[in-house]
């Protein structure tokens, strides 16, 4: 039983070990990076809200004129 847990506790320790080097593996962008990947995420949404809502407004004018017409 004793030897259980310290196998266990040896299993969490090893764990933990290779989350940290892990961790010391991952190179983290910039700040200017981060700011153009943010600023190219903001216009890219704009734009496709833009062209769905002309979408939606053309659909909605398209629907209207067929039910004022028959």
């Amino acid at each position: 039983m004793e030897n259980e847990k310290l196998a266990v506790f040896l299993k969490v320790q090893q764990f933990f070990k290779e989350i940290r080097a892990e961790w010391n593996k991952v190179t983290w962008t910039g700040r200017k990076e981060v700011m153009n990947g943010t600023i190219a995420v903001v216009i890219i949404s704009v734009i496709i809200s833009l062209f769905l809502w002309f979408i939606d407004a053309s659909l909605s004018q398209a629907v209207k004129l067929v039910l004022r017409v028959g």
